[in-house]
């Protein structure tokens, strides 16, 4: 009798550790429909395990007007059930395959919302029956409520196809392009459950994602957890009009999961939703079995409230426009996400774990904004340090990228420079280098009360320098008051090599921060530094000022080593030393200017009115023009277009680099100094062999 007791209690374990997640403890919840109906709905129960036949087009095609057809759903708990319509008519709208249109006649389904977001998927046809799946409907609808029906033909053909995504892994070939949607009526949304967000923040996630890729979704913010142990008394076992879940991100707070519905069941196989989730193609979601806790009515339109249960059941592969593809088994590979956050308040870090599906990388950034946003529990002006790390199945390279922002909305800060660092990678349009499959993602975040900007106020350099000297320039700058110490403001000082080959001439020494501050009045929207692009105004001054060319990377290793050299500290400085300049160009060493009292023959000034006159250069020397008789110094180098001799290199900037630590840097300032040169207001230098040039008498006044 012992022994039986010790056996009973190993068995009970055992059968409660298979009834639990792995990963997390997953809390029992209830079935809130046990064979019973909702009060006032006429649906009937669809119990057990009914076998519903598929009815393709060319029967369906001889249906006749307003044959009464049914819906197959679950409008709350687990159970499933069957709502009255009627059929209205073939509609070939050019997808490539047609859609059946049908009238909602069950007036008390009508009554809890009509046709709601996460009806998507559910089987229409005659009793016993699937003619296709509910897939489109029309806002601010109207009883009876009309839809429209993917057909099983189409949906069954998805399971064949061959995504784009799938052609990488082979030999290249030609491929057709997908067929795309222009429809006039809506899809039945998906809803996709996103939790730990605040609901203020749904429409500025909306405006981050707002392209087509989400035109078939609806986010929500919801008040739920990870999924859940399953429902006493439910079978893991799909059917149609089974409620699923397809997740895009699990774990500590964010869960991110679009709900649908079971169309047809088919082997180790079925299909889903009646129209795309994300239009990905080739996809790889776990999918769950899900609960509906009831229809929520809305004016424009309804959607089921449901909640994810268990383990996963298998994988949604494919995501095209008439049908999303499951396949039963075991789960996919995601990308485990870990956020730390530093608040300012404490020294030690919280830290939260996620999981994001692949496929779906671009809500990496999503989980870290929301992350933050829960833990930090305040709207207010912060400056945030972060650093985003990346691990890949394709090298051991692991790449780390710092950034620092100051503004009003934090979220916003992290969701955009996240994104940034991680599509460049994950995204294979930006990323031309090679394939970058995350293995791992690491965020750190520091919150910071003390907005930490400084402006470049003042620049103080000495008024005349001589080439081949060192000179020190003062440099001021005025913090914001926050980060400002007694002293009110932050000093530096760097030191300046001048070449001994440096032009002479008046120039300026330039003080700037690393990044232009274009977007300082815009608040939260405007991108983070770094993201300005400074515009090319196509100068070329024979490589002067031109930044040195940089071998396009072939490898991922060499597009993360690019990347690293970079990346630019915000509180970085750029002290430039620019050579004297005549209208833009490169000044000329004291050897190559003319002669002091020198002017330029009469009719070669200029007009009053600034124009130029048009000249055809019929002379043919390439001298942009200046008339044969100019009157050249004795010995002058021929311009010869105005370009400099072929032995001569045009004159380098001096430039340092100084960095403020901590700061975002803003601003720019110059300080006018004096290049003097040995023969400066002496005329211009004799060429070899030749006797001193005397300077040229002055023209006569008219």
């Amino acid at each position: 009798m012992r022994n039986f007791f010790v056996l009973a209690g190993i068995a009970l374990v055992m059968l409660f550790h298979l009834s639990c997640s792995p990963d997390e403890e997953q809390t029992e919840i209830e079935n809130p429909i046990t064979g019973e109906l909702l009060t006032g709905l006429n649906a009937a129960p669809l119990l057990g395990d009914v076998v519903l036949e598929n009815m393709y087009e060319d029967e369906a095609r001889k249906l006749t007007d307003k044959t009464p057809v049914q819906i197959v759903t679950v409008l709350e708990g687990t159970s499933r059930v069957v709502l009255e319509a009627r059929f209205r008519g073939v509609r070939d709208f050019g997808f490539g395959f047609p859609l059946y249109e049908c009238e909602l006649m069950d007036e008390s389904a009508e009554a809890m919302g009509g046709i709601a977001a996460g009806m998507s998927g559910s089987p229409v046809g005659p009793p016993g029956r699937i003619m296709g799946a509910l897939a489109y409907g029309n806002g601010f609808a109207k009883a009876p409520t009309r839809f429209w029906v993917t057909s099983i033909d189409a949906m069954e053909a998805t399971i064949d196809h061959q995504p784009l995504g799938e052609f990488l892994e082979q030999e290249p070939v030609a491929a057709a392009p997908a067929a795309g949607i222009n429809a006039t009526y809506v899809p039945v949304k998906t809803p996709v459950m996103i939790t730990g967000i605040q609901s203020h923040r749904i429409q500025e996630l909306s405006s981050h994602l707002s392209d087509s890729r989400y035109n078939f979704v609806e986010l929500f913010a919801d008040i739920a957890g990870a999924p859940a142990a399953p429902p006493l008394g439910t079978s893991q076992r799909l059917a149609p009009g089974d409620m699923i879940g397809a997740a895009i991100a699990t774990g500590d707070i964010v869960n991110s999961i679009g709900f649908g519905t079971v169309t047809q069941i088919y082997d180790d196989k079925f299909v889903a939703f009646g129209h795309p989730f994300f239009y990905d193609g080739q996809s790889a979601l776990p999918v769950y079995k899900a609960v509906v806790n009831g229809i929520v009515p809305n004016l424009l339109a309804s959607y089921k409230s449901a909640s994810a249960y268990g383990k996963p059941i298998g994988t949604i592969t494919k995501d095209l426009t008439p049908a999303i593809v499951g396949e039963f088994g075991a789960p996919p590979p995601m990308i485990p996400v870990k956020v730390s956050y530093h608040p300012a308040n404490s020294a030690t870090a919280i830290e939260k774990h996620h999981q994001v599906a692949y496929g779906q990388e671009s809500f990496i950034p999503i989980v870290a904004a929301i992350t933050l946003d829960a833990l930090r529990m305040e709207f207010s002006n912060s400056t945030i340090e972060g650093s985003v790390t990346l691990q890949f199945q394709e090298t051991d390279t692991v790449y780390t990228e710092p950034f620092r922002r100051a503004s009003s909305v934090a979220f916003l800060d992290v969701l955009t420079n996240v994104d940034q660092i991680v599509q460049s990678f994950s995204n294979t349009l930006s990323n031309s280098a090679g394939k970058a499959t995350l293995k791992a993602v690491s965020i750190s975040i520091t919150d910071k009360p003390q907005i930490a900007k400084a402006e470049i106020s003042e620049v103080v350099a000495p008024e005349e320098i001589m080439p081949g000297e060192s000179i020190t320039v003062s440099i001021t700058l005025v913090p914001h008051w926050s980060t400002a110490g007694a002293e009110r403001t932050i000093q530096r000082e760097v030191t300046l090599e001048v070449p001994e080959d440096f032009p002479a001439g008046e120039t300026n020494i330039n003080v700037a921060a690393s990044a232009l501050d274009l977007f300082a009045d815009l608040g939260p929207l405007g991108p983070p530094p770094g993201d300005i692009p400074i515009p090319d105004f196509g100068f070329d001054f024979g490589g002067f000022g031109e930044d040195e060319e940089k071998p396009v990377p072939t490898t991922l290793d060499e597009l993360i080593k690019q990347m690293e050299e970079d990346q630019m500290d915000p509180g970085l400085i750029t002290v430039t030393l620019t050579p004297p300049g005549l209208g833009g160009f490169p000044g000329l060493p004291p050897d190559l200017l003319p002669p002091e009292g020198f002017l330029p023959p009469e009719g070669f000034l200029p007009p009053e009115d600034g124009e130029m006159p048009e000249d055809d250069d019929e002379d043919g020397d390439g001298d942009g023009g200046i008339p044969g008789d100019f009157p050249f110094p004795e010995g002058f180098p021929p311009l010869d277009g105005l370009t400099l001799p072929e032995d001569m290199e045009p004159p380098e900037p001096v430039e340092v680099e100084l960095i403020i630590d901590g700061f975002i840097v803003t601003g720019s300032r110059d300080a006018t100094v004096m290049i003097k040169g040995e023969e400066m207001g002496e005329g211009i230098a004799p060429m070899e062999g030749e006797a001193p040039m005397e300077p040229a008498e002055p023209a006569e006044e008219e």
